[in-house]
């Protein structure tokens, strides 16, 4: 059986506190770290459309991959502002950290937004939602609530599982916070949790002999932008072991995962459309 569950995310309205200068033509700088992610680009490109914004006439786009290299992404970052476009939009959380470290030694900070991340008020990306300061405003996906929820699904669906395994990446900002949460879960729900972190296709694979070793019986993934393009090697990895996962996205149950719970890349890009066009108004 395969499920997937799609939850509506809310849009934070952020007061920006720098508008961007009208013009006939808006430019819009986007920072990704990986193809994954296109979908979002996807998604905000049709909701502008939606709002009278088409591309070549009165709106441009221009778009910069890290291609999964972190290390380089604020390199790419940097080529993006000095085009000075009216608004950059980062395409999750790391990018939206990078842009909002580079642009806060700027004179006149270019409004940054962000197509969703979890909880923005607990990675730093603002003090506060109700008096926002500063330049960023964004989409919350709430996945800092929801990984707990997807490991209490996964225990509905299969309740005689009583060993989870846990698939993360360390280099993400959320991650202990991530994984504090999930732990008050799984004791609720009588459940042991093994955590295996994973930023590379070999460790992916050395992470389930261990699961091997320890017994496990399920995995959760979390959301992660390694496993993002990383997916389909978990399934198999997964199948060969005779163990369901309970993914992230709606796109994982079509990856071969039992089940996820979240809303789609394409989806968070549309709402965070709205955002967009307040800005260059």
């Amino acid at each position: 059986m395969r499920l997937s569950v799609a939850v509506e995310s809310s849009l934070w309205a952020f007061l920006v506190s720098v508008p961007a200068e009208k013009q006939s033509v808006a430019k819009i700088g986007i920072l990704l770290v990986n193809d994954n992610r296109l979908a979002k680009i996807e998604g905000l490109k049709e909701g502008l459309e939606r709002l009278g914004y088409n591309e070549g006439h009165n709106i441009t786009y221009q778009v910069l991959n890290g291609q999964n290299q972190i290390s380089e992404l604020s390199t790419i970052a940097k080529r993006l502002i000095t085009d000075r476009p009216d608004v950059l939009v980062a395409a999750g959380g790391i990018e939206a950290q990078t842009l909002k470290e580079l642009t806060a030694t700027m004179e006149n900070p270019i409004p940054v937004v962000f197509m969703g991340t979890l909880s923005p008020m607990s990675i730093g990306l603002v003090s506060d939602p109700f008096h926002p300061e500063g330049n960023l405003t964004g989409l919350n996906n709430y996945h800092l609530e929801l990984t707990p929820k997807r490991l209490e699904l996964l225990h509905r669906l299969l309740p005689e599982i009583r060993h989870v395994a846990v698939l993360g990446d360390t280099r993400v900002p959320y991650f202990q916070q991530t994984q504090f949460n999930i732990q008050e879960t799984a004791k609720e729900l009588s459940l042991t949790l093994g955590m295996y972190t994973v930023s590379t296709h070999d460790e992916v694979a050395k992470a389930f002999h261990q699961m091997s070793k320890d017994k496990i019986e399920g995995v959760i993934l979390m959301p992660v932008f390694f496993l993002e393009t990383s997916t389909k090697q978990v399934v198999e990895l997964a199948i060969q072991n005779k163990l369901p996962v309970f993914g992230v996205y709606p796109s994982d149950t079509e990856e071969g995962c039992l089940a996820s719970y979240g809303t789609s890349y394409k989806a968070q890009g549309a709402q965070t459309a709205q955002l967009v066009h307040k800005i260059i108004l």
